[in-house]
């Protein structure tokens, strides 16, 4: 009796990391809006809202203080670009 107990734990164990480590499938309803306590799949179109909307915009580096921000609100002088006009002043 003792040795089917430790079969059947066995045998539990197994399927439940079988289950674990299947990728989930395309048909499955995962991530429906309809299903209460699921959140929607992240390649849903309904989630791609502004958030992904702006392409990438390039970085620059501050010549006084190496600090990186983007080249849309840096102040060039010259060849060298500040992030603020103060530090551009004291160049």
């Amino acid at each position: 009796m003792r040795i089917l107990f430790w079969l059947g734990l066995v045998v539990l164990i197994v399927l439940a990391l079988k289950k674990k480590m299947q990728p989930p499938s395309a048909g499955t309803s995962n991530g429906s809006p309809d299903m209460p306590g699921h959140p929607e799949s992240p390649a849903s179109p309904q989630n791609s809202g502004t958030r992904n909307a702006a392409p990438a915009e390039t970085m620059v580096c501050c010549a006084h203080c190496q600090i990186y921000l983007p080249a849309s609100e840096a102040v060039q002088c010259g060849e060298r670009v500040y992030c603020s006009q103060e530090h551009a002043d004291l160049a």
